[in-house]
């Protein structure tokens, strides 16, 4: 299996961090369901697949939980960059037992455990992405953080999502953390609505800008010309930052021809060419939760199966994509 050198990542990482317009798309994916006692194996099986190791392993983590310091050296070890994706809630198997809210952030509630979290990052001595509430215009979970349905006050929840932002990057920059590259990614519709201005907490407080982008449709359809990923690189090619598709996936159905999987990926791997700015993909190799099935549907969800896994191996192939 092709491996991903750990100095050409922090080569790669160094070059976009510093902006430069090196033409290349870090590819990674999430693979399986979340906290699944498999999900090692899951992810080597679709390293394995696609004949090479891949550059970004995006793990979810619950609030308490992170860093899961085994995962992130399972990762390095391998040759991956790994993404953190840190979620607000307690516990992932009861999300309607709580979450962090902004409030509490602010205030200075979790200080003491956020000092512990930053002093256990700095110590994996790699540098990490940490993906930090992520959809957060949509996120069913932000009612809990905010403490209302965010569509009933955007500007009110952007004001406390900032400010709970802020806090928590402050705390880890003042415990040494600086491994850390913040990764900041809206849902599409953010982009789509214009209310990803009324979140974003500027330039000097994250490093990546992503997005988060599906089709989640039995139905065929381009990435190169699908409304939210326009929106976003409209919205975020001009601010200086390396750009990332931070989750994405289409759902497969073996008896179409191309399904929407199949042109999913590969109007996707022409369309990132032509645009510089975005420097990582990452796929959602998970059943996910689809919105259409057609009657008698045969696929397996947003997993790549088929014609769109060779698709993605495709991509995976292509000298642009690390």
């Amino acid at each position: 299996m092709k491996r991903l050198a750990i100095t050409a990542i922090a080569s790669f990482f160094a070059s976009v961090g510093g902006g430069s317009c090196l033409a290349a798309v870090m590819l990674g994916a999430h693979v399986g369901t979340e906290g699944a006692p498999t999900s090692k194996a899951d992810f080597v099986a679709l390293e394995r697949a696609i004949g090479r190791t891949l550059a970004i392993d995006n793990d979810h983590e619950d609030w308490t939980v992170f860093p899961n310091a085994d995962r992130v050296r399972w990762d390095v070890q391998a040759g991956r960059l790994p993404m953190l994706s840190w979620r607000i809630v307690f516990s992932r198997g009861n999300p309607a037992g709580g979450c962090a809210t902004a409030d509490s952030v602010i205030a200075g509630a979790y200080d003491a455990q956020l000092a512990k979290q930053a002093a256990a990052v700095k110590a994996l001595g790699v540098t990490i992405l940490v993906r930090f509430n992520y959809e957060m215009t949509n996120n069913e979970e932000n009612t809990c953080f905010t403490g209302f349905p965010v569509k009933e006050n955007p500007g009110l929840a952007g004001t406390k999502y900032i400010a709970a932002w802020k806090h928590l990057v402050d705390k880890f920059r003042a415990a040494g953390a600086t491994n850390v590259k913040w990764v900041w990614a809206p849902g599409h519709k953010a982009y789509e609505k214009g209310l990803w201005r009324l979140f974003y907490p500027g330039g000097d407080y994250v490093d990546w800008i992503g997005v988060d982008d599906y089709n989640k449709f039995d139905t065929p359809a381009s990435f190169a010309s699908d409304p939210g990923i326009l929106a976003f690189y409209a919205a975020t090619s001009s601010l200086g930052k390396p750009l990332m598709i931070a989750e994405t996936g289409a759902v497969s159905d073996p008896k179409l021809n191309p399904d929407a999987q199949t042109l999913w990926l590969t109007t996707a791997r022409t369309f990132l060419k032509g645009k510089p700015a975005i420097k990582a993909l990452v796929y959602w190799n998970d059943p996910g939760k689809y919105r259409k099935e057609n009657p008698g549907y045969g696929g397996s969800g947003y997993v790549l199966q088929g014609p769109g896994l060779a698709a993605f191996k495709a991509m995976a192939d292509d000298p642009y994509f690390k």
